[in-house]
């Protein structure tokens, strides 16, 4: 990683605000890390592979929380200063995580965790709109994803190595150097507040990820109601919504079951980060293609084929050899790769035009209802089937909606 000798402006002339799509590797690397080994830790902590998906559900309401509320929070405060304050936050809390012993402590810093980490990737993906012109955002986007997915393989092969060599512990101790240099590289820059091409929707909020933005215009509740009952009269805009809402589905059951699978069959710390940052490389490698060939040829064809792939996979995850199952769940991902950067075409394709601004919020709220649902869904199954439970339960999740998609107007 090369950076200029001389002190960095991110100003209005600087290309993209490339400093963000840095800081998106730089953060995503060490979170990437955190998260490769948290299923693994709660599991310990809370003695039951069953209670760590409730955990990881109830945070997700946590995040959801402040995904509401940070559009009121970001019209308080400064972007600039709540960044700061933030990053330093959050490499003290993984510093501290590392040796919080009670998973009573654990958790209580963990909520402080989620809420500080949502608003840093709202924050994050909004500065990357606000210093890129219209002309210039799919590229600055682009970018910054791409950089993004570099960390999501970076990090847990790091972490994985470090919790082998020092115990599971040690990769939150990495996560903490991240965001520490992390907050260095940013103390670094110039950020000029009032930007020439920031309009008033430069003041959106995002969900908590970097994929995800969500408008909050000035609505009253009867304004809101109005907004989603005309959103489900929408048939197309539902498809959408159910779309998204299979792709988070699949990240957060790959993020929190994956990780137990491999651990439960006796893989050491190293081997599951590897697992988890090889199959990210579909995405990087496919992603791009995609997107280029929906734009093209049309949605319906890439999602009820990248739907399909995830079902299928999950079915021979059942039933497959360990080496075998090692080689599916580096794959599966391929499937990944032909809906995650459709799923935001398809819906701007079928919204109109003029309501794109009041829906799509409502759109977004797939994101926190995937991360809710998948680890209650998981944990159930988990409690009455085992392991395979949740592979076959996904996998008729995803087989159905191949089967909606189906359904997809070819013009779109």
């Amino acid at each position: 990683m090369n950076f200029p000798s001389h002190k960095i402006s991110t100003h209005h002339k600087h290309d993209k605000g490339r400093i963000f799509a840095w800081m998106a590797l730089i953060s995503s690397t060490g979170y990437a890390s955190f998260l490769t080994m948290l299923p693994i830790i709660l599991s310990e902590k809370l003695q039951s592979d069953v209670y760590v998906g409730y955990y990881f559900s109830a945070f997700a309401v946590v995040s959801l929380a402040v995904s509401l509320l940070s559009g009121k929070i970001l019209k308080r405060f400064s972007k600039v200063t709540l960044t700061k304050f933030i990053v330093a936050i959050l490499a003290m809390i993984f510093f501290s995580l590392t040796f919080t012993k009670s998973i009573w402590n654990f958790a209580a810093l963990d909520i402080t965790r989620v809420i500080f980490i949502s608003l840093f990737f709202i924050i994050l993906a909004i500065f990357v709109r606000d210093f890129a012109t219209e002309e210039e955002i799919a590229l600055a986007e682009g970018r910054f994803y791409l950089f993004s997915n570099i960390g999501w393989v970076i990090g847990p092969l790091v972490g994985g190595f470090m919790a082998k060599a020092y115990g599971p512990e040690s990769a939150f101790i990495f996560t903490a150097l991240c965001y520490t240099f992390l907050l260095g590289l940013f103390l670094q820059q110039h950020i000029i507040a009032k930007h020439p091409a920031i309009s008033k929707k430069s003041e959106d909020i995002g969900l908590a990820t970097p994929s995800a933005s969500l408008p909050e215009p000035e609505k009253t509740t009867g304004s809101l109601i109005e907004n989603i009952k005309s959103y489900i009269e929408n048939r197309n805009l539902l498809i959408a919504s159910l779309i998204s809402f299979g792709m988070y589905f699949w990240w957060s059951t790959s993020s929190i079951y994956i990780p137990i699978a491999l651990k439960n069959l006796g893989f050491a710390p190293d081997i599951i980060g590897l697992v988890l940052s090889l199959n990210i490389i579909p995405l990087i490698l496919l992603e791009f293609h995609s997107s280029d060939g929906a734009q093209k040829y049309g949605s319906r064809t890439y999602l009820v084929m990248g739907f399909s792939i995830l079902s299928l996979c999950l079915l021979l995850f059942t039933v497959a050899s360990v080496p075998m199952l090692i080689k599916l769940m580096i794959m599966i991902n391929v499937g990944s790769a032909f809906i995650e950067p459709i799923k935001e075409i398809y819906f701007f394709k079928v919204a109109p035009p003029r309501d794109v601004e009041r829906f799509y919020g409502i759109y977004s709220a797939s994101y926190p209802i995937a991360y809710i649902a998948a680890p209650l869904f998981g944990s159930l199954l988990l409690s009455s089937f085992g392991i395979n439970g949740i592979w076959l339960g996904a996998a008729v999740v995803f087989i159905l909606i191949a089967l909606t998609a189906l359904t997809i107007d070819k013009k779109y």
